[in-house]
């Protein structure tokens, strides 16, 4: 806590009071340090709604405790399983969604300028395994940062310790506290690295492994603050914000001077500032915008949130698109499968909307085949895929030269002759979406899917893509459940 100066003097801690070994053992030791620092402390707690009278038990135990204590609890009720179906998200992502907008928002309405999180060294492992494995960069690989800036402060002071320390500690204090049985269960994908994964290397590879791990992220983040310094510098370089067309003009000479590192990063900058987000932001779009660079002048793509860029004679512009102006330039747009619990969302012309997400089998079977696995739904505008299939970038365009598809699983078929046997008129044949990986069509919109792409039964993680409203195969406003056919 002194090392990253996490608590100040008359500071108001708001605890995130689980029940668990891990937020118990926090809360009492801010408690005792309350004592000699001088600063407030009160808990929340949220109550997912996910596991009947067990997580009602949780709720009892964490009033009672707080009770004892004379520290004020705020126990909030949250139906996380309805927030997941409504907001399309994994019951692990929902419940993560649902735990901050609660911390959050208990900490403006009581007055706290901290919450305190109970995140240890496990967890800092397990995190950085996670995004590993999903890819990223330097900012993923660091993992779970032990303060987290803002008119409200996150702070884990716990992040220093492991697990059995955690277990150690409130065994020899003789404190009590309830046990999630859904963290033995493999159903999350986080489960499966803190009980699975991170014991196997523990075992076989070193059985210091997380506290190694947890010294890397340190290291980590001070290289990341490092370099986010150097990017900085390198952009006021290089990069002149044109407030009035609320575009970056971006000197190719000057550009070409800079590490190739700080290249990527001054790019992803320019599109994070117009922005105003990093959601959906991906390497993809960087390396899109690094061939831009070596094009012919006039050449220009296009990027989510709007954002056009544009090869100039001695700039490259990027700017935010003008919402009347034709789009249709900016197809094809390319865009990676987004991570499992996120959604993408992609404007296309006339108005209609890509959207994309990530999910596993386990959520999809249930939620979408009536429990019975290789039963996929027909809708004409909804399609789902298997994502491991996948191996490079995909790209909702119109068609091109070249695409095809396989009808089923030996008879590869081009699009052309399909439209033919189809009867699509030509001219509609421009104006029909295709999502591709190369000359390869994963889905003609309104029509079918390459039998490559469909989910079987082996199918481990599914991508779902919808298109909704503008002109979708010829016709105004079709969404996810109407008109077309099928595969």
């Amino acid at each position: 806590m002194e090392k990253y100066h996490m608590v100040r003097l008359g500071s108001h801690i708001l605890v995130g009071l689980s029940g668990g070994a891990d937020s118990v053992c926090l809360f009492f030791l801010l408690h005792e340090l309350s004592k000699e620092m001088d600063f407030q402390v009160s808990a929340v707690h949220v109550n997912h709604m996910l596991r009947g009278e067990s997580a009602d038990s949780d709720s009892r135990f964490v009033k009672e405790l707080s009770k004892g204590m004379d520290i004020p609890c705020y126990c909030v009720r949250v139906p996380v399983g309805e927030m997941a179906k409504r907001d399309k998200l994994s019951l692990e992502e929902a419940g993560r969604k649902a735990r901050y907008e609660v911390f959050y928002q208990t900490a403006k309405e009581t007055g706290a300028d901290m919450i305190a999180l109970a995140h240890h060294k496990n967890d800092q492992s397990e995190t950085m395994l996670f995004h590993l494995a999903r890819g990223c960069g330097i900012g993923g690989l660091r993992g779970i940062r032990p303060v987290r800036k803002g008119d409200i402060e996150i702070i884990r002071p716990l992040l220093c310790v492991e697990r059995k320390e955690i277990e150690a500690y409130l065994k020899e204090n003789h404190i009590s506290y309830v046990n999630d049985e859904t963290n033995q269960e493999n159903l999350f994908s986080r489960n499966k690295i803190r009980n699975k994964l991170i014991p196997f290397m523990e075992q076989e590879l070193c059985e210091r492994t997380v506290e190694h791990m947890a010294h890397t992220a340190e290291l980590l983040g001070e290289a990341e603050d490092f370099l986010l310094e150097m990017t900085g510098q390198a952009f006021d370089r290089v990069a002149v914000r044109d407030i009035e067309k609320d575009r970056f003009m971006i000197s190719l000479k000057e550009f070409q001077k800079e590490h190739p590192y700080l290249k990527g990063a001054i790019l992803k900058e320019a599109l994070e500032r117009l922005a105003g987000a990093n959601k959906d932001l991906e390497k993809i779009h960087v390396e899109k915008l690094l061939e831009l660079c070596g094009m012919s002048v006039g050449k220009r793509i296009s990027l989510p949130y709007g954002i056009t860029a544009v090869k100039g004679y001695e700039e490259l512009f990027l700017e935010k698109g003008n919402e009347k102006e034709d789009v249709t330039e900016t197809i094809p747009i390319p865009f990676l499968p987004p991570k499992e619990g996120e959604e993408l969302e992609i404007p296309l012309r006339d108005g209609a909307v890509l959207t994309a997400r990530v999910m596993s089998c386990e959520e999809f079977v249930p939620a979408y085949c009536g429990g019975k696995k290789g039963e996929v739904p027909i809708k004409p505008y909804t399609k789902w895929f298997d994502c491991d299939k996948i191996k490079g970038c995909l790209t909702v365009r119109f068609r091109e030269t070249g695409d095809y598809f396989y009808f089923n699983q030996t008879d590869k078929k081009k699009l052309k002759s399909f439209f033919i046997h189809e009867k699509v008129p030509r001219e509609k044949r421009d104006s029909i979406y295709l999502i591709g990986e190369e000359k390869h069509v994963l889905w003609i919109t309104g029509y079918r899917i390459s039998h490559y792409y469909k989910v079987e039964e082996g199918t481990k993680r599914i991508l779902e893509i919808t298109i909704r409203g503008g002109f979708t195969n010829g016709r105004e406003g079709q969404s996810a459940d109407s008109g077309g056919r099928a595969e």
